[in-house]
């Protein structure tokens, strides 16, 4: 793996454990947050309707006096590390200030895997393609690029300079580098060090998830679901105090219907099986350089066929899908993640999220 040197992959599984156990434990922190309904105090006073009420004051009924604790990493794109878990340790207990200023995306991951280290992973891939998009910038803000003198270049270094207007239109796209960005990967309530909510809904995770963009003074953000995060995601755009904060929603692979008989039997018969199991079927796949025919199969079978191209054709995308052994250590603290995900489709209001997923018909 890439984030594993040659002496750690030489000395076998108990080394290889160890140090994925050091990468977890270097690249968070953890906060705790009050299970009360969320306020914003700059947000406005905004009328709620008897059903948004009635909801809010069930939820306080439920969640008095509790707290939950979540585990958090937050960077920018300029400052990710290669790989996207680093082996260094964080002596830092809060974040960058100047990272509050900076479009902020919040990486919300799924089930199975499910950790702060899968959302972070996604930030890394995100981070990558940034990068790409700003080649040789000088600044740790990215008030600079290449592409933002009128200048095109080859990969010999030559430039040649662009005069006719058809090829600054042409050249518009990168005319002006990516802002940088402000990566903000969570483990949700029941993963790792996320302790779960007392009332386990997807307005109860969305309204942690709320506070902690609220105590991190971050002005908007722009989410990233994953699967079963996704309605998480759109009750996080609905809650009535939040709303105007959410600048965008993307959903990867959204789960937005209840799971059938077959699909919850499969997911109680995934978690049982002891740690250590799963943690050595992780290393005898994944443990192993990008170019070997077991990690590609592998990786094909959890991520899809369409990244082992990623792969082959981006080495620095190689690199960061070896780190993904790494989400499969540690099961019995990401269980408790995995149940609450099942029980909270059990207690949904179903009323409540025919207002979601209803059709909108529009006239033309």
């Amino acid at each position: 793996m890439a984030v594993i040197s040659a002496p750690i992959m030489a000395s076998g599984f108990v080394r290889w454990k160890s140090h994925v156990d050091k990468l977890l434990r270097f690249n968070h922190m953890t906060i705790t947050l009050s299970a009360q309904p969320f306020r914003i105090s700059d947000s406005g006073s905004q009328a709620l309707d008897r059903h948004e009420t009635a909801r809010e004051h069930h939820y306080a009924h439920r969640s008095a006096c509790a707290t939950t604790t979540l585990q958090y990493a937050f960077d920018s794109t300029l400052n990710f590390p290669e790989p996207f878990l680093d082996d260094a340790p964080q002596f830092s207990t809060a974040f960058e200030p100047s990272l509050s200023h900076l479009p902020c995306v919040l990486f919300l991951h799924g089930s199975d895997p499910g950790g702060f280290d899968v959302a972070r992973w996604v930030a890394g891939g995100l981070s990558h393609v940034h990068k790409l998009r700003n080649p040789l910038m000088p600044s740790r803000f990215g008030s600079y690029s290449v592409y933002n003198v009128q200048e095109r270049g080859d990969r010999s270094g030559a430039t040649e300079t662009i005069h006719s207007q058809q090829d600054s239109e042409q050249a518009a796209p990168f005319a002006v580098p990516m802002p940088p960005l402000g990566m903000l990967s969570i483990s949700r309530p029941g993963y790792l060090e996320s302790t779960p909510v007392h009332t386990p809904t997807f307005q109860a995770q969305a309204a942690t998830a709320a506070q902690l963009v609220e105590r991190l003074r971050l002005p908007a953000v722009h989410v990233i679901a994953h699967k079963e995060a996704a309605p998480v995601a759109l009750e996080l755009a609905g809650l009535a105090e939040f709303r105007r904060r959410v600048r965008s929603i993307s959903l990867i692979d959204p789960q937005l219907t209840a799971p059938t008989f077959t699909q919850r039997l499969g997911a109680r018969l995934g978690m049982l099986g002891p740690e250590w199991a799963r943690t050595r079927a992780a290393y005898n796949a994944l443990a192993r350089s990008a170019d070997d025919d077991v990690f590609l199969r592998a990786v094909a079978e959890i991520c899809g066929v369409e990244s082992v191209d990623e792969i082959r054709d981006d080495p620095a995308m190689a690199q960061l899908y070896e780190g993904i052994g790494v989400f499969f250590s540690h099961w019995n603290a990401r269980k408790p993640g995995v149940l609450a995900d099942s029980l909270m489709w059990a207690r949904l209001d179903r009323e409540a999220w025919k207002l979601h997923t209803a059709t909108v018909r529009l006239r033309i």
